[in-house]
């Protein structure tokens, strides 16, 4: 931006990612000169100090900062300044962070802290999450069976209840957002969701900074309408049931290894999920229940009625059809 003073902006090895203060110059451990990133302070708010860059993308980065108060590591997210220019966009990011940060669950990330730059970027302090995500575990397994993605799913939805019971939709739920974090008793991984309300941000579907290994808590921008639901990709409101069929969407995902709808264009892909019904699951599953078949299948209907209206009863669908089968 034109007449930003880069003297103040907080500066990075584009080496090893490190941050440093703005008079530092060369990193003391590359020994390369570091660059200015925009006009954030290498310290927000006077608390939170910004000391590594896992990643970034079109509309903004992400650091992992010390919070100087606490004195815990946590995730910041810094959208530019004029990505959220419009004042009724700007009005829904502070009104839902608000509600987000007032949600307090074991299995919610956590949203510490919101504000605004000296240079109208936007900043979202969060709970730094240590594990991996769904995507890096599907990707190292494949396929789930049918029992791991009940197990799994069904702590989601649980989770999704919660947020919805408070007013909240995720909008662009994936892989990506689902952690899985070891138990210490070595059961069943502990799930934790995030990034509510990022995709009011950026509109829907093209989340900052989509988290590529949360053992990080953060990574690349990532955009992808295939867990969009048909609604949302006609511009609809985004509500209860579009997350559910997000949930719809990963389930397939995980027990066939495959996406309901493929295209290498997303024009085709999208045009694909509003007339298509999605293949069943049995010949990329052979051992899955039909109960259980029938409440995914349920849950990728392409008008938001005909899917579970609430993701508690996602759940309950998922458990009932494990039971029985």
């Amino acid at each position: 931006m034109p007449g930003q003073d880069h003297s103040t902006a907080v500066r990075k090895c584009v080496s090893c990612s490190r941050c440093f203060d703005p008079i530092i110059q060369l990193c003391p451990d590359c020994f390369i000169e570091l660059v200015s990133l925009e006009l954030i302070p290498h310290v927000i708010n006077s608390r939170y100090r910004l000391d590594y860059v896992p990643g970034s993308g079109a509309f903004g980065t992400a650091f992992i900062a010390k919070d100087l108060k606490d004195g815990r590591d946590v995730l910041v997210k810094v959208v530019r300044a004029g990505v959220i220019a419009d004042p009724q966009a700007q009005d829904r990011f502070f009104r839902e962070t608000r509600l987000a940060s007032q949600l307090s669950h074991p299995q919610i990330a956590a949203l510490y802290d919101y504000g605004m730059l000296p240079d109208a970027s936007m900043y979202l302090v969060l709970e730094l999450v240590r594990g991996n995500s769904l995507r890096h575990e599907m990707r190292r397994v494949g396929k789930f069976t049918p029992a791991e993605v009940v197990a799994i799913l069904s702590e989601t939805a649980f989770a999704l209840e919660i947020a919805h019971r408070a007013g909240l939709v995720h909008r662009d739920l994936r892989p990506e957002c689902i952690a899985l974090i070891p138990s210490t008793d070595a059961g069943q991984p502990q799930i934790k969701l995030f990034d509510f309300g990022l995709a009011v941000i950026t509109g829907q579907n093209s989340s900052l900074d989509r988290p590529k290994d949360v053992k990080d808590s953060a990574g690349r921008s990532s955009s992808q309408p295939a867990y969009s639901s048909p609604g949302s990709l006609h511009g609809e409101e985004a509500d209860p049931q579009s997350d559910i069929y997000s949930l719809g969407v990963i389930a397939y995902e995980m027990l066939t290894g495959s996406m309901p709808f493929k295209s290498p264009a997303t024009s085709e892909l999208r045009a694909r999920q509003l007339r298509e019904r999605p293949p069943p699951l049995r010949p990329g599953c052979p051992e899955i229940h039909p109960l259980l078949e029938a409440a995914i299948m349920k849950a990728l209907e392409k008008e938001s009625w005909q899917r579970q209206q609430t993701a508690a009863e996602f759940r309950r669908d998922l458990l009932r059809a494990t039971k029985i089968g």
